[in-house]
């Protein structure tokens, strides 16, 4: 029987995510357009918005596919949206001394009921890997 050893080194990790406006994969490029907000300004509540989360996964070159949830809602987690996937390292465009860079983005669709913090959730082989929070108000409150 052949044991494969587990370590730290062979599990795929977050090597770094934000939220945006909009974010596009091409290839291994990531392109994003307001990026690393921590605050959003509306008219008026309730409000549909469209937000992305994009970053990139580190994986062992050749490694098994993952799973990979991401979940963006009101900070008390009562509501929300959660997106799943699987990231297939054998799928990276240029492998490197090991390692391959998956890049990644999701557009998710929320309604905002109300102004407060928010959160979106990264979630890699369902371990929470990363929190990225921000607030909504209402224009009107926004100093300049």
């Amino acid at each position: 029987m052949i044991r494969i050893k587990t370590t730290l080194e062979n599990l795929p990790e977050l090597d770094y995510a934000f939220l945006a406006e909009f974010a596009r994969v091409e290839g291994d490029s990531l392109t994003a357009v307001g990026a690393s907000f921590t605050r959003v300004a509306l008219p008026s509540l309730p409000a549909p918005m469209t937000l992305h989360v994009a970053g990139r996964i580190r994986a062992r070159e050749g490694g098994a596919p993952f799973p990979v949830k991401i979940r963006v809602g009101n900070d008390d987690r009562s509501s929300g949206l959660a997106l799943e996937t699987t990231m297939d390292p054998n799928k990276a465009v240029n492998p490197y001394e090991g390692k391959v860079g998956l890049v990644f983005t999701a557009e998710v669709p929320l309604q905002i009921d109300s102004a407060g913090r928010y959160r979106a959730e990264i979630f890699i082989n369902n371990a929470l890997v990363r929190e990225l929070y921000f607030s909504v108000d209402l224009l009107e409150n926004v100093g300049g």
